[in-house]
C-alpha cells in the first residue's frame, strides 16, 4: 500500500473521529440542560411540599381553635 492510501485513509478515520466527537459534544451539551431543567424541578417540587406542609399545619390549626370555638358555644348553650 502506498502513502498516500495510507494517508487518505487515516484522513478519513480521523473526519470520522471528529464528526463523532462533535456529535457526542452536541449531545453532551443537551444533557447537561436537561439535568439542569431537571434539578430545578426537583427542587420547585421540594419547596412546594414544603408550601403543602406549611399550610396543612395552619389548616390543623385552625380547625383545633374552630373545635375549641364549637365546644364553649355548646357549652354555654346548655343548662
Amino acid at each position: 500500500m502506498d502513502n498516500s492510501k495510507i494517508f487518505d485513509t487515516l484522513e478519513r478515520k480521523i473526519e470520522k473521529l471528529l464528526a463523532r466527537l462533535r456529535t457526542l459534544e452536541q449531545e453532551n451539551e443537551k444533557l447537561k440542560a436537561d439535568l439542569s431543567s431537571a434539578r430545578r424541578s426537583e427542587k420547585e417540587a421540594s419547596d412546594s411540599r414544603g408550601a403543602v406542609e406549611r399550610l396543612e399545619k395552619e389548616q390543623e390549626a385552625v380547625r383545633q381553635r374552630l373545635q375549641k370555638l364549637i365546644d364553649s358555644l355548646e357549652a354555654a348553650d346548655k343548662p
